[in-house]
């Protein structure tokens, strides 16, 4: 397996020679499949067991670059379009931009304009961005920013900043805000993903993760704009103590300078699928899903939600981001793996007899039937960590977050741009 030093090296090596040795359309809706860096479509490039050290094996079908990047990226949208939107939050300093639109491969535009990118002193922050995490197109084709509230440099949302804003896509025009109460601030409550369900209740549902040390999910109803917080606390919704991650064959650390200490983010990346709300736990291995009715009924307490939380398996890697497919099929960036990986929660989708139950039927894959298989690995894929789907196509960011400053000793900024956006096949569409 590379090194994390030669991985650092040669990707952006890479990425450099393909971008100076292959044309890339700036509407990639028409690529060729010659656009590049990407990989062999093959489910195992070399010979194995490998006969050299540095041997890498590749996984899957092959990317293509579809935007490159001077800084990193977190969040990532697509429109029906195939226009990409990217997000750069300000978990850790100032951005120019927090939410940009990408009319070519390399240009990039404040979106929806450059009014709303950062607040001017005394402005109320529901009507502009703090810390834009991700963006996120539902069925109604309307974009969703998730916005923690956190500015820069800071550890709690500020008044009105924690929030999520519908747009259109076509008008730019902003439809709704829903605040999240400050009576919901406690305990550094930090808003991180979302995903909306526009057909359940009354006006639709946005489900969202906190990434907080203490973790929890939150729910907004659409239609009267109410806040549930669920899970508050507890070890569904919290890291793994003193958890310790992996990076290229690196262990992973928090590092002050050269103090030691471990990375508690909580839940984090959300998907939809099959009735239910799937999340992960980044400073873990672990992912749940919960009925979405069930995380909705306020007349529930906390014991009774927490009950009806599924834990299928460990998934074998920390996770960044999840989304989902038309066919109930649950995607996770794996951060550790260079790859992201893939469980179907449809039987009619199951291709392989499992536990004595044969492939294929209806209904939905009972949890200890859930089995975690590799849609693609590749040493380009450096922190895969938002992701969409159209067309049949997945979308996806890297931004090599564990080798940003805060995880590496002394706070070395071992990151090495160009930082590439690609599109990997997966012959569905989005969730629905």
């Amino acid at each position: 397996m590379l090194s994390a030093i030669a991985l650092v090296l040669v990707v952006p090596a890479l990425a450099q020679y393909y971008q100076a040795n292959a044309t890339c359309p700036t509407n990639f809706q028409v690529c060729d499949g010659e656009c590049a860096p990407f990989q062999p479509a093959s489910n195992l490039s070399i010979p194995f067991p490998p006969e050299q050290p540095s041997d890498y094996s590749v996984i899957g079908p092959a990317l293509q670059a579809v935007h490159s990047s001077s800084s990193p990226p977190t969040g990532l949208a697509i429109d029906p379009n195939l226009v990409l939107y990217l997000t750069y939050p300000r978990n850790t300093g100032p951005t120019p931009n927090n939410v940009v639109i990408c009319p070519t491969y390399g240009t990039e535009e404040p979106w929806p304009n450059a009014a709303f990118q950062n607040c001017t002193e005394g402005q109320n922050a529901s009507t502009c961005f703090i810390n834009v995490q991700n963006v996120v197109l539902d069925t109604l084709n309307q974009l969703w920013i998730v916005d923690s509230g956190i500015p820069a440099g800071e550890t709690s949302a500020i008044q009105y900043g924690a929030k999520i804003m519908s747009f259109d896509y076509q008008t730019r025009a902003l439809k709704r805000t829903y605040v999240i109460p400050e009576a919901l601030y406690y305990d550094k409550m930090n808003s991180n993903d979302v995903r909306i369900n526009n057909t359940l209740g009354t006006g639709g549902w946005a489900f969202i993760t906190d990434e907080s040390a203490s973790g929890s999910l939150l729910a907004i109803d659409l239609d009267t704009g109410n806040v549930l917080r669920r899970l508050y606390n507890t070890t569904v919704a919290k890291a793994d103590e003193k958890y310790v991650g992996i990076y290229n064959g690196n262990p992973i650390y928090a590092w002050n300078g050269t103090k030691k200490s471990y990375f508690t983010t909580g839940a984090d990346g959300i998907a939809l699928a099959s009735g239910n709300v799937y999340w992960g736990v980044l400073a873990s291995r672990r992912w749940y899903y919960i009925p979405q009715e069930l995380l909705i009924d306020a007349s529930k307490s906390d014991a009774e939600v927490l009950a009806g939380v599924v834990f299928p398996s460990q998934c074998g890697t920390e996770q960044a981001g999840l989304t989902a497919d038309s066919n109930g099929r649950v995607y996770i960036m794996a951060s550790e793996q260079n790859a992201i990986i893939y469980a179907d929660t449809q039987q009619s989708q199951v291709t392989q007899t499992v536990n004595g139950i044969p492939p294929g039927g209806s209904g939905l894959v009972a949890p200890d039937n859930y089995v975690i298989k590799t849609l693609v690995r590749s040493a380009l894929i450096q922190h895969a960590d938002s992701a969409a789907i159209w067309d049949g196509w997945m979308y996806f960011c890297t931004n090599q977050l564990e080798l940003s400053p805060g995880r590496q000793y002394g706070n070395v900024d071992a990151r090495k741009g160009p930082f590439l956006s690609y599109r990997v096949w997966v012959g569905a569409g989005p969730a629905v």
